[in-house]
Order: structure tokens, then C-alpha cells, then sequence
């Protein structure tokens, strides 16, 4: 990315290419937002805290993808102020993905995910002044701020991701094509996973320049378009991972079972093995056996609980 002069930065893209590049890019955001506000809010449940949270976190991005129709000076300071809104919405998104795997963490997993991300809250604070100071006052420490910024706001979604991919390898008896097929939803979230993650990495060769734009410094789509998938992941599985993996296995054994011609007897039990779970834990573990019970339906793989490794 090319760093751009105060003059050109504090007001939107002057070049019609840039401008239309970053209009999209805020129309696309803003879309894709407001359409998961109202699928979440479709399908939330007011008990959940979890969905309302996913609620907030699209509603205080959703604001800093209008900025594109002011001038200056209502453009730096739009952009700043929505800004805000943005960056929680990054530690919220972190937030929930631990929320979601949250079952598959020991407790030390979790103190170290919840720790790590308290760490990162005083580059936050830095970067919305480094923001203000730049788009409003000409400073440039924006300049220094913005590339660090995806050290601060991803490494907790890439590791959620992987710890993800990680227990469906471990805990579950299903393949990644048994369980697409199974839940073509579950396939679409890992898909988007990995849409996210790939701009992800875009988005970083662009701060240090291996992919060169003309757009001024922190205004360039790829970021979006990480953000836009991540959030995607949040509302296409709206609870919390295990809960839907029990739900996915249950279904392919029933399958199973059907296919095969035995009556099903399902003894639903609470989880054995999470530590980090409360003993009121509704939490569920399935094990489907046969009516004559010297058949034993259930393969012999661990419960869906994870330790780390």
C-alpha cells in the first residue's frame, strides 16, 4: 500500500478508480451486514446471549461503511467516530469465536484466549487516536499504528478456526466429506472460514506493500471482505460449535442405524469430560444403541470433548 499525503487521505479517493473500488467496498459491507442482521434476528433466541451478541457486533460495524458519501471535514470525522464501532466489533468477533469453541478449550485455553485478547485492548485505544489524529490533524502515526493491526485482530479467529478443524478431526467419528454431507451448512461455514482467512492474508501483503494500491492508507476492500466472511461464519452457525457438531452426529447416526434396519434407543446424558463446562450445563451426549443390546450401534470413537493437545 502506498502511503498517501494528509491532503488526499482526510477526503475520499479523488481518482475515479479508487472511489469506485471503495465505494463497493462499503456498499458490500453494508449489505452483507444488514441482510445478517435480519437472518440473525430471524433465528436468534432472546435467552441466548450468544445471538445477541453476533446482533451487536454486525450493527457496530455496519456504521463505517457509509462514510464514503461525506467530504471533508465531516469525512475524517465520520470515519473516525464510526471507527470506534468498528474496532469493538474486531474484539467482539474474537469474543464470540471464543464463545463457540469455548467447549473444546481446556481451562487454561480459555484463560489464555481471554488473557491474550485483554492484552491487545491498549493497541485498540492507540489506533482510534492514531485514526482521529490522522484523517482530522495531518499525524502520522496511523501510518505506523495500521500496520500492526492485523496482529492485534486476527491470530484469535486463525487459532479458533484451527481449533475447530482440530476437534472435528479428533472428537468426532466423521470425515469432512461425511459431514458436509450430512450438514451442508457446517460445509459452507469452513468454506467461508477459509475465505476469511485467505484475505486475511491479502489484506496483510497490501499494509506492506507486496500487493500495491492507490487507495489512501487503511481504505482498501480486502479487510472488508475478511470481515464480511467472518461475520458470515458467526450467523451461518449461529450456537456455539459443539453444540451443533452433537446435532450433526446425532443425524448421521440415525442414519446409520435406519439404514441398517435396527430400532434406536437414544440415551441423552450430560457431557462427562468438560472441565470448562457448569455443572447446569445443558450441554448433551448422544449414545444410540440397538434394542437388543448386545448390538452396540455406537463406533468406538471418543466422546465429542477436547482436551488440546
Amino acid at each position: 500500500m502506498i502511503p498517501l499525503s494528509f491532503d488526499t487521505a482526510a477526503d475520499r479517493p479523488t481518482d475515479l478508480d479508487g472511489l469506485v473500488l471503495e465505494a463497493w467496498g462499503q456498499g458490500l459491507l453494508v449489505g452483507a451486514l444488514v441482510v445478517m442482521v435480519v437472518l440473525t434476528a430471524s433465528n436468534m433466541k432472546k435467552s441466548k446471549m450468544l445471538h445477541k451478541l453476533i446482533i451487536l457486533e454486525l450493527l457496530l460495524a455496519a456504521g463505517h461503511g457509509t462514510f464514503i458519501f461525506f467530504h471533508r471535514p465531516i469525512y475524517g470525522w465520520y470515519l473516525s467516530i464510526t471507527a470506534i464501532g468498528l474496532n469493538i466489533s474486531y474484539t467482539l468477533h474474537n469474543l464470540i469465536a471464543w464463545i463457540k469453541i469455548k467447549p473444546f478449550l481446556p481451562p487454561w485455553g480459555s484463560r489464555v484466549f481471554l488473557g491474550t485478547l485483554l492484552l491487545a485492548q491498549p493497541y485498540w485505544v492507540l489506533e482510534t487516536y492514531a485514526n482521529f489524529a490522522f484523517f482530522n490533524q495531518g499525524k502520522l502515526l496511523f501510518l505506523k499504528t495500521r500496520v500492526l493491526e492485523p496482529f492485534f485482530r486476527d491470530p484469535w479467529w486463525l487459532y479458533a478456526s484451527y481449533a475447530l478443524c482440530h476437534a472435528i478431526n479428533k472428537c468426532y467419528a466423521l470425515s469432512l466429506g461425511t459431514l458436509i454431507q450430512v450438514s451442508p451448512r457446517f460445509g459452507i461455514m469452513l468454506f467461508l472460514m477459509c475465505l476469511s482467512v485467505g484475505f486475511i492474508i491479502i489484506d496483510v501483503c497490501a499494509i506492506f506493500g507486496v500487493i500495491s494500491t492507490t487507495l489512501p492508507v487503511g481504505i482498501e476492500p480486502f479487510w472488508k471482505l475478511s470481515f464480511v466472511f467472518k461475520c458470515l461464519c458467526d450467523t451461518v452457525i449461529l450456537d456455539d460449535f459443539k453444540v451443533a457438531l452433537d446435532q450433526i452426529r446425532e443425524h448421521w447416526m440415525h442414519r446409520q442405524a435406519e439404514q441398517a434396519g435396527l430400532p434406536l434407543h437414544i440415551a441423552r446424558d450430560p457431557p462427562r469430560s468438560l472441565p470448562n463446562r457448569a455443572n447446569g450445563d445443558n450441554s448433551r451426549r448422544f449414545n444410540i444403541h440397538a434394542t437388543d443390546e448386545s448390538v452396540l450401534l455406537e463406533p468406538s470413537y471418543p466422546t465429542a470433548s477436547y482436551q488440546g493437545s
